[in-house]
């Protein structure tokens, strides 16, 4: 995000102040997730714009799966709402969680099959008639625990700090390098 002259790794945090090889990484991480995707989703679920909210957690779901996990997008985004969201513990629900909503947002700007984010829910997933109904509020806990868990790994193992810190620096390197001009 710029801000005038400035280029925004997270709100707050320029990236010319991002911690590549030390210990405020993980911070600063957890503060670019937080300060980009779950609290405007939140904000907007706050105000009864359920799909807006959504729309951001889907967003740092696949940035988070990106980040977390290798492979193609599809088998990232699943492993990611299998392993690290509570309410997608099985193949499909994960695989329709990728098509329906991901994919439908992504690639069509819908959801497909009837798939619908409802804050009338109280679950974080709901089969209604078949059709999937997703709490995008309940969703933002699970997310932001996820990285709560995530953010635990990295300042605890070394390995994964550096993957992060490799992955950011491949994704990001043309804002680093404005950034520093």
């Amino acid at each position: 995000m710029r801000i005038g002259d400035l280029l925004y790794f997270a709100p707050g945090i320029r990236f010319d102040q991002v911690d590549l090889v030390g210990p405020e990484l993980p911070s600063q991480f957890r503060h670019r997730i937080t300060g980009f995707y779950i609290d405007p989703a939140e904000a907007c679920a706050n105000l009864g714009h359920a799909f807006a909210a959504g729309v951001l957690l889907v967003s740092a779901i696949d940035a988070l799966a990106r980040i977390r996990f290798r492979g193609g997008v599809g088998a990232r985004f699943r492993r990611f709402a299998r392993e690290e969201l509570q309410s997608f513990p099985d193949d499909d629900l994960a695989e329709r969680f990728y098509d329906e909503f991901r994919n439908g947002l992504v690639h069509e700007a819908r959801l497909k099959n009837g798939g619908q984010f409802s804050l009338g829910v109280a679950e974080t997933v709901v089969l209604l008639g078949g059709l999937l109904l997703i709490n995008p509020r309940c969703l933002a806990d699970e997310v932001r625990t996820a990285l709560d868990s995530y953010i635990a790994l990295l300042q605890h193992d070394a390995g994964e700090l550096g993957k992060l810190a490799t992955r950011l620096k491949q994704d990001l390197a043309e804002d680093l390098r404005a950034a520093r001009e």
